[in-house]
């Protein structure tokens, strides 16, 4: 299994450990979001607030974990990308792929790192949370540097 596939799994696995402790001893109400500075801002019952929580992360965890072991089946009429010409090419799609499912794992790891990380903050500390707001910066962050770097990769091929 490839790296980016075994971190992507361990953020969903850190995430699902989280949840499930924050099922069996995490606050009642439990906060359901939380401010940029971590500072919980709505709360819930703690079981269905810890049943919607697990049901999103999962949800995202089959969307990006689905689009990445997708990307090789994506057909070429639909992707519309810079260099199209050099991407699409037999000899340089596999790389295209590469470079989509690795964004894709990355972004989907980065959002089950940040339920996971905010769980974890509201059972320690739930009414006000400085790593939940410090994780609340890092992951536009993580999302902006692997778009960008995807986007810089996408219109400098290597040159052969």
């Amino acid at each position: 299994m490839r790296t980016r596939w075994s971190i992507f799994l361990v953020a969903v696995l850190l995430c699902a450990v989280s949840l499930a402790w924050a099922a069996a001893s995490g606050p009642d109400p439990f906060p359901t979001h939380w401010g940029a500075s971590g500072k919980a801002d709505s709360w819930g019952p703690r079981g269905e607030s810890v049943a919607f929580l697990a049901a999103t992360s999962l949800g995202t965890a089959v969307l990006f974990g689905a689009i990445a072991a997708f990307t090789s089946r994506i057909p070429a009429r639909m992707i519309n990308t810079p260099n199209r010409e050099y991407w699409l090419a037999a000899d340089h799609r596999s790389e295209l792929d590469t470079l989509l499912q690795s964004s894709m794992l990355w972004i989907g790891a980065g959002v089950q790192l940040l339920v996971g990380v905010s769980v974890v903050g509201a059972i320690a500390s739930p009414q006000d949370n400085a790593a939940t707001g410090l994780v609340t910066w890092i992951f536009p962050v993580l999302v902006l540097a692997t778009v960008g770097y995807l986007i810089w990769k996408l219109l400098h091929p290597p040159v052969e």
